[in-house]
């Protein structure tokens, strides 16, 4: 897992949403109990990213919040992906690309994109 988590979060911190999509379909591919979860979670988060990137808010907030929904489940840090840091960018997203298709806002601040991080030490 560790592997395909580091070339995951790499590919997404530089903005290759699609490219990060494909690894973390990968590592839901390998992936049995609860990591699968999480791995459905990374999954959205890309995909939603990748949404994002096209101007498709509606698709973008919809996996979004799915991947919220599903990356919750972890606390704070889930083996040693920080994912307190993730779900506080793509919920920040969200409110951004509410505002977007409510007219409050012009276009999306691509600066609010999320930066993954990985922990020094894993908690298990």
């Amino acid at each position: 897992m560790s592997d395909v988590l580091n070339r995951t979060v790499s590919a997404f911190n530089n903005r290759n949403f699609a490219g990060a999509g494909k690894l973390a379909a990968e590592g839901l591919a390998n992936a049995q109990g609860r990591d699968e979860l999480f791995w459905m979670g990374l999954l959205e988060t890309c995909e939603g990213y990748e949404f994002l990137a096209r101007k498709d808010m509606l698709e973008a907030e919809r996996k979004l919040i799915a991947a919220m929904q599903k990356l919750r489940n972890f606390g704070f840090r889930y083996r040693n992906f920080e994912v307190a840091v993730a779900l506080a960018g793509i919920r920040l997203a969200v409110e951004h690309i509410r505002l977007v298709r409510e007219g409050r806002h012009k276009v999306f601040d691509v600066s609010l994109h999320p930066t993954l991080r990985l922990a020094a030490k894993a908690d298990d």
